[in-house]
């Protein structure tokens, strides 16, 4: 099979078949590659007219790359890759021209608060008001009276100042002694035009002031990304996630009182190293649309998460122990589990099979040689005091390792018929291109009657006693020409897709009278309508239990609520003893805390033992370690954790109303503290506690910023005055969290008063 992708896979690896690049410049060289077996040719027309083709250079086994020259601004091309046995669909590009939008030519008032700026090929409307909205159109500009130069009053002692003469924006805030500065500009757009005339993308160039930057996502490399940025796209990468991420958000903020989020799904690029940049592909007459929202940190987040949909409260249940492992795909293993739960008096509420299914249709369970009476055993987990989650993915499975069963290819067969799948530009059924699950249809969740036909096969799972679905994947839409029942490409419904799919299942459940949850890798703006998520896939390494620590502040600050992480990693070498203790404690103060392990043949687990058990719980890693100290710490752990459930739950009451993680960065609570700001190793777990976790190897103490106020430690009952900077030790069965004294009087900045 050829395969050709023009936009690529993923923004972190190459491919190997995309278009180089992917949307070509005027004047710029342009290759094609792709991967075949056999050998190809490249049909190829310009403007109409047959070319002659290069010919192939093999890359490497199977990738093969044509070099295709230089173009003119608007040459139509059009190419098609052909084998003896296959020939491709077309695809298209014209080269586009890149150029700066100059001066405005002129500067509208059109009624209070409402302005215009007016560029040659397009214009800049702004909305100034409890917040500033600055919408970027092509098309003719409306009607105003003209000015020389507009200032407006926002919120928080800002100012827009637009002038007629002067090239895109300021954002002015008077400050102390009335000291007026600069905190955020466009200072110029770059275009991208077509040879039409339609303004195809923009990047919008300028400043801000702000030591640090907050936001963008789910962020695993850095909390403060004032020295980075983000590529803005949901990605699934498999473990040391870097600069990717599953859950991307465009929106930031800072501590000079300003953040802004970029309103739209298509991919936003946003690099904060020089000022502040946005890129961004384009479609249509609105080319963009920023919402700059102003005060406090903890006022801004709040305010976005206002904008972008009511938090949901998870249910209780949901705050206490969540127990995983891949391997659990039978009656037996489950039964082991609950033995363990009450042999070790190791208190759990929720249990997760992710291989309970026929792992084709992913409704029906396995055969009777796994699960011999699924509701005696979904029976048996109710019994216990478990609630039951089962793992999902929105696929109609191709299966690559044996025969499709006949329900798999009814299924396959309805789904096409109907209609129930994302299709092709041709109406053709997309197939996932690459990587996991490839060649499977991807289920089309805008289609009423596809989401009907769906979760009637799934209801069942619901009549059964089943209270929530691990959500997994989502980051599938690989090809922006595919089209969606609701009238979306590809393109603009890449980042949207998994909230698509979470949503569906959230409605499902309260359809049907559920109190359920949905647990999920991948998701968008939003997510807090949609909890819960988890970090997804890390390694059982000391550098990945750091970067699940920063997930987890970057989420919060980005709008999701409740958020957790594999406890002691979940893929690979199995954790050392103080690894997983020391993860264990994390997860102990953190929203959610479960442990989850991958399959026994998992990819990056180096033994090739038959059979090897690679679970994360801790009486398994006991005995695989030959450490018996690994359960007994866990299991106090997990009673404390028990005992933490009813503080929790209030706590995530409260924050649902007042719109705040419940992991919190320092910043929210203390935004005047510098140190705290700068803090990326710390957090607040609701209003109570400040969380300082020991993510190094080795360490038995660590330093802790403490910020003004009185605090209690959580295990030695230690009192400190704050203020000050302390080193304080941790053995390895406990954590350090310092309680907040009772005379704290909140910073009139932070959200404590809410």
């Amino acid at each position: 099979m050829i395969k050709h992708l023009p936009e690529g896979l993923t923004p972190y690896a190459d491919c190997g078949f995309g278009r180089y690049p992917a949307w070509p410049l005027a004047g710029e060289c342009v290759a094609v590659a792709c991967r075949s077996e056999e050998e190809p040719i490249l049909l190829l027309t310009v403007n109409g007219a047959r070319m002659d083709a290069p010919m192939p250079r093999r890359v490497w086994d199977r990738f093969w790359r044509f070099e295709l020259g230089r173009f003119k601004w608007g040459d139509d091309v059009r190419y098609r890759f052909q084998t003896q046995t296959e020939i491709t669909r077309e695809y298209a590009f014209e080269p586009e021209l890149a150029r700066s939008a100059g001066e405005p030519t002129g500067l509208l008032e059109m009624a209070s608060g409402l302005y215009c700026q007016v560029y040659e090929n397009f214009h800049i409307l702004y909305r100034a008001g409890r917040t500033l909205e600055i919408l970027l159109k092509q098309g003719e500009p409306p009607a105003g009276t003209a000015r020389e130069t507009i200032e407006a009053e926002l919120p928080e002692g800002h100012r827009l100042c637009l002038a007629g003469n002067k090239k895109g924006w300021l954002l002015k805030r008077f400050g102390c002694q009335n000291v007026e500065t600069v905190v955020a500009s466009a200072e110029d757009y770059g275009l991208r035009v077509a040879k039409d005339g339609r303004i195809v993308a923009v990047e919008q160039r300028g400043q801000f002031a702000g030591k640090h930057v907050w936001g963008t996502g789910e962020r695993y490399h850095a909390v403060d990304l004032r020295n980075d940025g983000s590529n803005g796209t949901v990605t699934e990468k498999f473990t040391q996630q870097g600069d990717q991420t599953y859950l991307p958000v465009p929106f930031f903020m800072t501590e000079n009182s300003v953040g802004c989020w970029r309103d739209s799904s298509i991919p936003a690029a946003l690099d904060f190293r020089e000022g502040l940049r946005i890129c961004q592909r384009t479609q249509g007459e609105a080319l963009a649309r920023d919402v700059w929202l102003f005060g406090a940190p903890c006022d801004i987040l709040r305010q976005f998460i206002g904008l972008t949909g009511d938090p949901v409260l998870p249910p209780e249940w949901a705050f206490g122990l969540w127990i995983s492992a891949n391997g659990w795909d039978r009656d037996a293993e489950v039964q082991k589990q609950l033995d363990a739960l009450k042999r070790y008096d190791y208190p759990a509420d929720a249990l997760v099979l992710e291989a309970w299914s026929d792992e084709q249709t992913f409704y029906n369970w396995n055969d009777a040689d796994h699960w011999k009476d699924p509701a005696a055993t979904v029976r048996e987990i109710r019994g216990a005091g478990l609630h039951l989650v089962l793992w999902q993915i929105p696929i109609i499975k191709y299966e690559w390792d044996g025969a499709p069963g006949e329900q798999l290819i009814a299924d396959e067969r309805e789904v096409i018929e109907k209609g129930y799948c994302v299709r092709n530009a041709d109406g053709t059924p997309y197939r996932i291109t690459e990587n996991w699950f490839h060649n499977s249809l991807l289920m089309d969740f805008t289609n009423p009657e596809a989401v009907k036909w769906w979760f009637g096969k799934r209801k069942r799972l619901l009549d059964m006693g089943v209270e929530g679905f691990k959500t997994d994947g989502g980051e599938f839409l690989f090809d922006h020409a595919t089209r969606l029942y609701n009238g979306m490409n590809g393109l603009e419904a890449h980042n949207l897709y998994p909230s698509q799919y979470i949503g569906a299942y959230h409605d499902f459940m309260r359809a049907n009278g559920v109190e359920g949850m949905t647990f999920s890798r991948a998701d968008f703006t939003g997510a807090q309508t949609r909890p819960l998520h988890w970090a997804g896939d890390q390694l059982s390494r000391w550098s990945e239990l750091q970067a699940q620590l920063r997930a987890g502040l970057s989420a919060g600050l980005s709008g999701v609520l409740f958020w957790g992480f594999d406890i002691g990693g979940f893929a690979g070498e199995l954790p050392s003893a103080e690894l997983y203790l020391r993860a264990t404690a994390m997860g102990c103060f953190s929203p959610i805390m479960q442990w989850h392990a991958e399959p026994r043949s998992g990819q990056f687990y180096a033994t090739h033992e038959d059979g090897f058990n690679n679970d994360r719980s801790p009486w398994n890693l006991a005995e695989k370690l030959d450490r018996p100290e690994i359960l007994e710490i866990s299991a106090k752990f997990a009673r404390l954790r028990r005992a933490l459930k009813p503080y929790l739950y209030g706590e995530a009451l409260h924050w649902v109303a007042a719109g705040r993680p419940l992991m919190a960065h320092l910043c929210l609570d203390f935004p005047r503290d510098a140190r705290a700001c700068a803090t990326d190793d710390q957090y607040m777990l609701g209003r109570r506690y400040m969380v300082c976790p020991i993510v190094a190897e080795g360490q038995t103490r660590r330093r802790v910023w403490l910020p003004v106020g009185s605090w209690k430690h959580f295990f030695t009952d230690e009192w400190f005055e704050g203020g000050r900077e302390l080193t304080l030790a941790c053995p390895l069965d406990e954590i350090i969290v310092l309680e907040r004294g009772s005379g704290y009087e909140p910073d009139r900045n932070s959200s404590m008063g809410y």
